[in-house]
């Protein structure tokens, strides 16, 4: 994989992107992915993976990563350099993997928000609950952050978001 090109990020001004062309075309990997990347926003048609990491943006294409939001030049060698493992990694797990055409639908802040306690507690650091919700569904906060959802008449709940988040 070689970076192409490394620039001032459009999504955000104090970040960069940097785009990336593999050595050779991996359309055949990307379902396989699709099953690793629990989150991953797959389009089997368009040949396209879309996925978070933090607040970095992913997409993955049979010829073509591209990742904004990094913050210096050094980190964009690091992301191509993990997201090439991954990829070989995957690549050596086809045998063990079933490969994964549909695109996941995402949860809405909604569906996560019903399973909240709606406290609007702030120990998230968050004002409400559904404000949350929706930092949950950008994976800029995790779970963890919502230290009312463990304790123990909570744990059903807790299960929920989790599952959904992992959807």
């Amino acid at each position: 994989m070689q970076i192409t090109f490394i620039e001032p990020c459009t999504a955000d001004i104090e970040k960069m992107r940097f785009k990336a062309k593999f050595s050779r075309d991996i359309a055949d990997i990307l379902p396989y992915l699709n099953r690793r990347i629990k989150s991953g926003q797959y389009n089997d048609q368009a040949k396209t993976l879309t996925y978070n990491q933090g607040i970095l943006m992913i997409t993955i294409q049979p010829d073509i990563l591209s990742v904004a939001k990094i913050v210096n030049e050094s980190e964009a060698y690091e992301m191509s350099d993990a997201i090439k493992d991954l990829i070989n990694e995957t690549y050596d797990m086809t045998d063990e993997l079933t490969p994964l055409y549909e695109m996941r639908k995402k949860p809405s802040a909604i569906d996560i928000y019903k399973y909240l306690p709606k406290t609007n507690c702030k120990v998230c650091g968050e004002l409400s609950c559904m404000a949350f919700a929706a930092k949950l569904i950008s994976t800029t906060k995790s779970i963890e952050q919502c230290s009312p959802l463990y304790q123990q008449d909570k744990q059903d709940n807790l299960n929920e978001i989790i599952g959904l988040l992992n959807f």
